[in-house]
């Protein structure tokens, strides 16, 4: 049988030509609204407005932070934008350059409206409180100014609009313009109190029929290009049909809750976003004032300790804690000042290797020597937890432990269960209090070992005035113990307020709380004491835990229910020879008794009451502190953020996954077993189609040639494809390794000129 030769394909496709069909005629004049936009792109904008809107009103709803301005201007102005530049054909680069040109200067703009002052003061004082938030960043610093997070909100809102509309109506792609606002809508929706989720349900609908108007306007463009004839009404009777189906899918969705208060929305999503936001999980610091919307326990025990704005006391029971007497149960204590709260400093490490049970942390010899007196909790979880409490200087403990110190191994900061302790799980703890009397404490050493140092750390920009006040309040007194009574005093004349705003950004908190609020509640107060005893040269470091009141006792029984209303700080003031001492500056608080008489000091440690009472062993092996107590945290409020973030990476990686996925399945769609030459000439023609040289079905390969040799000139030899693959197709010859070579050579020109033009995006 004779192979037909390229001439007489040639001809036959002339003949094709002249009987081809005659084209559609254009759409009638009423399917016309106006000339730049259709009606069937009308409809579709109205959806997009809707389901973005919705996500935008959610996100407004949520009052994550009192600075953040309406999103709906950025929303409008980045729909309106993406659709003008989609509709007008410019080139892709330049019109993106454009988008964020124009974005940017809204964006600072509307979150500037924010601030008070002039426009150019308000600008200014925007680009000055990201440069601190920054600084505060990239230097282990905390920030409590929400305006950062108010400007990546808004950022996000205008380029997620902006790529909706062009997404949309330029590349006819609605997952592209769906994706990243449901990922929003789910990340909002999973930080609020558990309900049904009309906004859910909303963007849903909008999202099914969006997609089938998308596809159904990508087609009836193709078929315009192609002259092929389709009904005007199509577009309707699709809508029908997704409307129904869309009804039925969402009545299936709707007897699933979301929310955090469901448990199903909220696990789900702390799951995928674990991997990545527990890396990211330090940028709480830096986003300390953001309303997580679950509550929550006022500390974290973390590596910080933002002084944070209002907070809220209660939520349910934390722990049973059997006492002989209520007190205070420390945590965890923070030695490094920032003018934004606290952080674990430098010198405090963390054991690599496991403390074992009930071996001691200090000598009997030492606590008997420094006038204290033991003390013993035993603790029932209710809650997860990954800290244990000690009522004073811990001694022992009954299960394996991490020990987070100081530059000293018996000064202990906290410590750490080797694995996270469940609800239910029971320890014991024995630790010492100062028992030294008031005379004691007057007469103690004023000289301090160079291990303290850290205890008298202060910001270099430390305002002048809360020295001032320091010295003022402390005039009469002549030893370090009524130095720090006197301030205890002052102090406690400050009110009780949980409900303040956090210091303005470059104001120390400190100082805030001291000459402008005169009113705070606990953090506040024992941070002013820290803070006032240092500049006076004394020791003195924050602790914070719970304190056991009287009334949280259990009738009847030694047994005090803690909560989160438990949650207290307070300072501890170092007196060398008889170690860290509290004091209570805060009035909502009775004051710690001590006795006015050396005699108190008879009752002190009895090495008895404890196991082991021997020799204190080196620590074993530790490195910093601050990561592994970030990595611990059990109560997802401190990590908001970064799961704000991990969502975002973890939709970014998914659609990056769902494109290198699609982009497979169109490459290699079909060529398998295909002959060299084929699979060359379709994998031109499908990288044509997305350079958009475009070539339409029913061309011919010689048309499809022409179309080619026009679009790119620069190809050399690009006839050979075309040659290579009637020969292949029709003619069922093999090609030689030279004519093979020959081929791959002008594929490679031609694949790499098309893939120039489409990351050109001309």
């Amino acid at each position: 049988m004779r192979q037909a030769s390229w001439d007489e394909i040639q001809r036959m496709e002339e003949i094709f030509r002249a009987r081809r069909d005659v084209p559609a005629p254009p759409p009638p004049r009423w399917m016309k609204v106006f000339s730049f936009f259709s009606w069937e792109e009308a409809v579709t904008l109205l959806i997009v407005l809707i389901a973005f809107l919705d996500v935008v009103q959610s996100i407004n709803t949520a009052d994550w932070v009192p600075e953040m301005p309406s999103l709906f201007t950025m929303a409008f102005l980045g729909l309106g934008l993406g659709l003008l530049l989609a509709r007008l054909g410019l080139p892709e680069l330049p019109s993106h350059l454009f988008a964020l040109v124009v974005g940017a200067a809204g964006v600072v703009l509307n979150v500037a409206g924010q601030l008070q002052g002039s426009l150019s003061s308000r600008v200014s004082d925007l680009f000055d409180r990201i440069y601190i938030w920054g600084e505060a960043l990239f230097t282990g610093g905390i920030s409590n100014d929400n305006i950062p997070f108010a400007l990546l909100v808004v950022s996000a809102t205008y380029l997620t609009a902006y790529m909706s509309a062009w997404s949309i109506f330029r590349w006819y792609n609605a997952w592209v313009g769906l994706i990243p606002g449901g990922l929003a809508l789910l990340t909002n929706l999973s930080y609020l109190p558990g309900q049904k989720s009309v906004p859910l349900i909303i963007y849903l609908f909008c999202a099914i029929i969006l997609v089938a108007r998308v596809n159904l306007l990508r087609s009836a463009r193709d078929w315009r290009q192609q002259r092929t004839r389709y009904p005007d009404t199509i577009s309707l009777h699709v809508l029908n049909v997704t409307v129904w189906v869309g009804i039925g899918l969402l009545a299936m969705a709707w007897i699933l809750p979301v929310g955090h208060g469901s448990g199903l929305l909220y696990s789900a999503w702390q799951r995928a976003t674990a991997p990545i936001a527990e890396p990211l999980s330090d940028l709480g610091r830096v986003f300390s004032a953001i309303n997580s919307k679950k509550g929550g326990s006022v500390h974290q025990f973390g590596s910080t300790l933002p002084l944070r704005g209002e907070v809220t006391l209660g939520g349910g029971p934390l722990m049973e804690v059997t006492a002989t007497e209520p007190g205070l149960l420390r945590a965890q204590t923070y030695d490094y000042y920032l003018r934004e709260g606290w952080k674990v400093g430098p010198s405090v490490k963390i054991t690599s290797g496991t403390w074992p049970a009930l071996k001691v942390l200090q000598t009997a010899a030492e606590a008997q020597a420094q006038r204290r007196r033991p003390v013993s909790v035993q603790v029932t979880t209710t809650r997860k937890s990954n800290v244990i409490v000690s009522a004073g200087q811990p001694l022992s403990v009954s299960v394996d432990t991490r020990v987070v110190f100081g530059a000293d191994q018996a000064d202990i900061a906290s410590l750490r269960p080797v694995s996270t302790l469940a609800e239910g799980d029971q320890y014991r703890v024995d630790s010492t209090v100062s028992a030294a009397s008031e005379g004691q404490l007057r007469g103690a050493p004023t000289t301090y070992p160079s291990w303290l140092d850290p205890y008298l750390q202060l910001p270099s920009d430390l305002p002048r005035n809360i020295r001032v006040q320091a010295a003022q309040q402390t005039s009469q007194a002549s030893n370090p113990y009524d130095r720090a009574v006197a301030i205890e005093r002052y102090l406690r004349t400050f009110a009780i307020d949980t409900k303040i705003r956090p210091a303005p950004p470059k104001r120390d908190s400190v100082e805030y709380f001291l000459f402008d609020l005169r009113r705070g509640y606990f953090d506040y107060h024992a941070s002013a004491m820290v803070v006032m005893l240092r500049t006076l040269g004394i020791p003195a470091r924050l602790a914070v835990g719970y304190v056991i009141r009287p009334e949280d006792r259990v009738q009847g029984t030694s047994v005090y229910m803690v909560s989160d209303a438990n949650s207290f700080a307070w300072p501890e003031v170092y007196f060398p020879g008889l170690g860290w001492v509290e004091f209570n500056p805060t009035p909502s608080e009775p004051l710690l008794v001590r006795s006015d008489t050396d005699a108190a000091g008879g009752d002190i440690f009895d090495p008895s009451v404890f196991l082991d009472p021997g020799a204190l062993d080196a620590l074993p092996g530790a490195g910093a502190a601050g990561p592994a107590l970030d990595a611990l945290q059990i109560d997802e409020e401190s990590n908001t953020v970064s799961r704000i973030i991990g969502s975002v990476i973890v939709g970014l990686l998914a659609l990056s996954v769902l494109a290198f996925a699609i982009f497979q399945y169109s490459w290699q769609r079909g060529l398998r077993g295909l002959a060299y030459p084929v699979q060359v000439w379709e994998k031109t023609l499908r990288l044509a189609k997305w350079a958009r040289v475009r070539p339409l079905p029913q061309e011919t390969p010689h048309e499809i040639l022409e179309r080619l040799r026009r679009e790119l000139p620069e190809v050399e030899d690009i006839d050979y494809l075309g040659a290579s693959f009637v020969r292949s197709r029709y003619g069922q010859k093999e090609l030689s390794a030279e004519e093979q070579e020959r081929l791959t050579a002008v594929w490679q020109r031609a694949r790499n000129t098309l893939l120039s033009r489409f990351l050109r995006l001309k």
